[in-house]
């Protein structure tokens, strides 16, 4: 919460502001924006990607003659 004039400047203040940072406001939705990015990014790298078509080589058969055994 921002502070209302120099009075609200507390030790405690300068505490919080110390551990947690300077917000002049909106803070909160700037984090919950970076958060939902993060969390974007993070499923993005989860996703196996398919390989272009170009990379994939096709399995050829090897056909081998059968031999008859008496």
């Amino acid at each position: 919460m921002p502070a209302t004039g120099k009075e609200a400047y507390t030790s405690l203040r300068a505490r919080l502001v110390l551990t947690n940072g300077y917000c002049a406001g909106g803070c909160a939705e700037r984090r919950a924006e970076e958060q939902a990015q993060q969390q974007t990014q993070q499923v993005a790298q989860q996703v196996p990607r398919p390989q272009p078509a170009a990379e994939q080589v096709p399995v050829r058969q090897v056909v081998t003659p059968l031999r008859v055994v008496r």
